[in-house]
């Protein structure tokens, strides 16, 4: 029976039991009469009924176990409206910022379970990293990081987080930046308006590349350091506003292949053969749940499928994949001591790439990703 065969046969065998995981952006989730940024944007209560429709829909079609939320405003009707679907959990660390009257500014993420949550956790980063790093002491995510220890059957304790990265948006001018960076010109030079609007641009999204990539680097530190003290499996799930594959967030999928054999044996590690220090990093090692489907179900297409891999937002007509899911070795089918493998993933994509109105119109501008993982035995 071919590698394929085999994770068609155990999905079939294990459908009942296996698990499903999402990440959802729900793109302004906010309860009239609140308004999201401007005092003009409110949902009347019929566009937020077919809002709230649209995600109840979404769930109950892809019956998630575990679901991790962005831009959440409202989080009561939220878990009103997880609870219906069966998902009874629910954890939140943050809340949104009330700016004036009922505007509010700052969304943050959540999750919802059908599974107990025995901990729940922001994730803050470290002030000796973040001065190590050369950044502002007054450094932070730009949204708080998510942890919940969720009791999965059969598998147990797992840490699953919740991210929103930084958006590329170059708001350096405009708003308070998390890095500490202000625009400023000498005072002697009166910047014309085209000047003064590239600076902003240029130096607005180098600014927002670095937020982003100390996130990701400081957030791997946290998840590295509960995983040794726990051993706990991982989830990471989100919108990560970037690419994997593009520099800002190489930290989170480093592995000990890529490592210079120097550092390697400065950190007392030269001793081990290549497959035992493979081993060892390879229980810290977070992959992609799309690769890891690709590579468990269709090998012989992993080239095809990275090339035609759906998009997750659309900047007019360029799409980009900036949603993802992240999971341990114990979902990597290649690895021996894996409990599951991921044996189908989706993007769904039909409101972005096939949009209508009536239907469509108060959704979402990314495409949720749902990912299913079967339980190996």
């Amino acid at each position: 029976m071919t590698l394929a065969s085999q994770q068609q046969s155990i999905s079939a065998e294990n459908n009942h039991s296996n698990i499903r995981i999402a990440t959802i952006n729900l793109f302004n989730f906010i309860e009239p009469p609140l308004a999201f940024y401007d005092f003009e944007n409110i949902y009347s209560h019929g566009q937020w009924q077919k809002k709230c429709q649209w995600f109840g829909e979404l769930l109950n079609q892809y019956h998630p176990d575990i679901v991790g939320f962005q831009e959440v405003f409202s989080p009561e009707p939220l878990k009103q409206l997880t609870a219906q679907q069966g998902l009874t959990h629910f954890a939140i660390v943050d809340s949104a910022t009330l700016v004036s009257d009922y505007i509010y500014q700052s969304p943050v993420v959540a999750l919802a379970s059908r599974f107990p949550i025995l901990d729940v956790h922001a994730i803050e980063p470290e002030a000796h990293l973040v001065a190590a790093m050369g950044l502002s002491s007054q450094f932070s995510f730009s949204r708080k990081v998510l942890r919940a220890t969720v009791d999965i059957p059969q598998i147990g304790a797992c840490d699953c987080y919740v991210v929103h990265f930084k958006s590329k948006r170059p708001g350096l001018a405009l708003e308070p930046h998390p890095l500490g960076l202000t625009l400023s010109a000498p005072p002697t030079l009166a910047l014309h308006s085209e000047t003064k609007l590239l600076t902003e641009q240029a130096l607005g999204r180098w600014a927002s590349t670095m937020q982003r990539g100390a996130e990701a680097a400081l957030l791997f530190h946290a998840i590295l350091a509960r995983r040794q003290s726990r051993r706990y499996p991982v989830i990471l799930m989100g919108d990560f506003n970037d690419s994997l594959s593009m520099g800002a967030l190489d930290a989170l999928t480093l592995e000990g292949e890529h490592l210079h054999s120097k550092d390697i044996k400065a950190a007392g590690l030269g001793h081990l053969s290549d497959a035992a220090r493979l081993a060892v990093f390879a229980q810290y090692r977070l992959q992609d749940a799309y690769e890891l489907f690709v590579a468990a179900n269709m090998p012989d297409n992993l080239v095809h499928s990275r090339e035609h891999r759906a998009a997750t937002h659309y900047y007019g007509p360029k799409g980009s994949v900036l949603d993802y899911i992240l999971l341990s070795n114990e979902f990597d089918a290649s690895d021996s001591r894996s409990l599951a493998q991921v044996v189908d993933y989706q993007t769904c994509d039909r409101h972005l790439v096939r949009p209508e109105y009536e239907r469509d119109a108060y959704s979402t501008d990314h495409a949720p990703v749902w990912v299913e993982l079967a339980l190996r035995r």
